[in-house]
């Protein structure tokens, strides 16, 4: 089985060598096919991917991470496909455990697993998140992920066959085009949920997350209501409000 993953960067330095290594270090029965789409950096993000002569490093001008990501995707050539952005790290072992369940689960499109919240240091953060969305995702339901997204881009992963089927990802959004990509894949067919933390999503001072919350709950609340009904809509808005208000609390 080979797993592809595409990296998008633009002036990443602080943190890619960290995101590069947590993926070059998986081991375990799979190929690996590690794609970094850079957005022509400035701050010595090439310099540092240059040490790395496992990765297929493309840097040319794109639209943004969105762009970067479904332009790798078209260049991927493996069974398995995931984004890890530029800030993230995957845990060890993830590759195995994700390439496991895709061969003991033949049927399956895609899964995803647990993704703790970490600091600029590395260190756990937003505990209290991180469970309740363990919680409410503990069993895949299609009718919870239209009243809230629970699902974490960095720790979800899916065949290719899937994704080609879908098209990739939706410009129009900025902030959430990942929730409707879960939506879009949902109507296909239902995710597992592997018990296991698989990565870590970082928050810091310069990330997407960090600045645009706000945005990207008021995006999944527009996909909630085309994909879902009215009572989905009207679930999914008190549940965004909700976790904006437990950011601003724990901000």
């Amino acid at each position: 089985m080979k797993i592809s993953i595409v990296t998008p960067v633009r002036n990443g330095k602080r943190f890619i060598r960290q995101t590069v290594e947590s993926v070059l270090n998986q081991q375990g029965e799979f190929e690996l096919e590690y794609i970094v789409c850079d957005g022509q950096s400035t701050d010595g993000t090439l310099e540092i991917l240059a040490e790395y002569p496992e990765c297929t490093v493309i840097s040319r001008k794109d639209g943004g991470p969105f762009h970067a990501i479904n332009y790798g995707m078209d260049l991927a050539s493996g069974d398995i496909g995931a984004w890890l952005n530029a800030d993230d790290i995957y845990l060890p072992g993830t590759l195995a455990k994700v390439a496991r369940c895709f061969q003991e689960h033949p049927g399956t499109g895609w899964l995803y697993g647990n993704c703790p919240i970490i600091d600029e240091n590395g260190r756990e953060i937003r505990r209290p998140i991180t469970l309740y969305k363990e919680l409410i995702g503990l069993r895949y339901s299609h009718n919870m992920l239209l009243c809230e997204n629970f699902i974490n881009q960095p720790a979800t992963f899916w065949r290719m066959s899937l994704w080609r089927e879908l098209g990739g990802l939706n410009s129009i959004y900025k902030a959430a085009w990942d929730y409707e990509l879960w939506l879009k894949m949902a109507q296909k067919g239902p995710a597992i949920h592997l018990h296991a933390d698989l990565a870590a999503f970082r928050r810091h001072a310069g990330s997407i997350s960090e600045n645009f919350f706000e945005k990207q709950f008021a995006e999944e609340l527009a996909i909630a209501r085309q994909y879902g009904n009215r009572i989905h809509g009207a679930i999914h808005a008190f549940n965004a409000w909700k976790i904006v208000t437990a950011y601003k609390l724990l901000s």
